[in-house]
């Protein structure tokens, strides 16, 4: 790859810090690939991430999915569910999102260890698989929880609920949060079970109702918990949050974890 191609600096931290990932990559019968652009590679916490080739590993692992994926794929699976697929990273899933604009130009996006990338140019054919390169490395977090939720396109409705005063506190970057977002879908299914409730909830006089809510989700303490963590536990925990505490359990199941509790319907 010569120095003005969109793939330099992903071959160039390969070969500085990846072992024989690439190796392994040519092995593969089916894969896709996802390559973050040349520019996505200046951000200083990825140079950081160089520096542990443990870590630099497992993040690049992220970014390979043992399977064929066009966008056509993407668009067709995620039409009202989430389409997730495994990767090398372990247990860890990439989630996808489609979305149609006015002018019927739809956009790809990625989410992968925290990270929500948009596709920039997708679908290149290889011998093996697919590469796209997207605009963000997954797995290095940039931005604030409050910059996740604005930026996140399966976090719309979370983020229109908390934008009447709750929202601004997740910037605060002095502190540590651990937030059990709803997806969209979670609120199309309240929506559909619960209409009346759906509806009040975004209604701006029932606004102190609807932080209520999101105060139930939100854990504020001297650290945040991972889903790894909180499953290795085997056991009821009870965190605090910022209304009353939360009582969960956390099984690993297939496609990622499940929580337990007799608040969550």
């Amino acid at each position: 790859e010569n120095e003005e191609g969109p793939l330099y600096k992903f071959y160039e931290a390969i070969v500085d810090h990846g072992g024989d990932f690439i190796d392994h990559i040519n092995r593969l019968t089916d894969v896709t690939l996802f390559v973050p652009s040349n520019e996505a590679w200046n951000n200083p916490e990825v140079r950081n991430a160089l520096s542990n080739k443990q870590r630099f590993r497992e993040i690049l692992n992220l970014h390979v999915v043992p399977q064929r994926i066009t966008t056509t794929k993407i668009k067709s699976d995620s039409v009202h569910k989430i389409f997730q697929v495994p990767t090398l990273a372990g247990r860890r899933f990439l989630y996808f999102n489609a979305m149609t604009n006015d002018n019927d130009n739809v956009t790809v996006t990625v989410e992968g260890g925290g990270v929500n990338a948009t596709l920039e140019i997708p679908d290149i054919a290889v011998t093996n698989g697919f590469v796209h390169i997207i605009d963000h490395v997954l797995g290095v977090p940039y931005a604030t929880v409050q910059e996740k939720l604005a930026t996140d396109p399966m976090l719309n409705a979370t983020n229109l609920l908390g934008s009447r005063g709750f929202n601004a506190q997740l910037n605060d970057t002095q502190r540590r949060f651990t937030y059990f977002v709803p997806r969209d879908y979670a609120w199309n299914r309240l929506q559909i079970d619960y209409p009346s409730l759906h509806k009040k909830l975004f209604m701006r006089d029932f606004a102190y109702h609807a932080r209520n809510v999101l105060e139930r989700h939100l854990v504020i303490a001297d650290r945040a918990f991972t889903m790894a963590e909180l499953k290795k536990k085997n056991e009821t925990i009870i965190l605090p949050t910022q209304r009353d505490s939360l009582k969960i359990r956390v099984k690993e199941e297939d496609k990622g974890y499940n929580l337990i509790s007799p608040e969550i319907r």
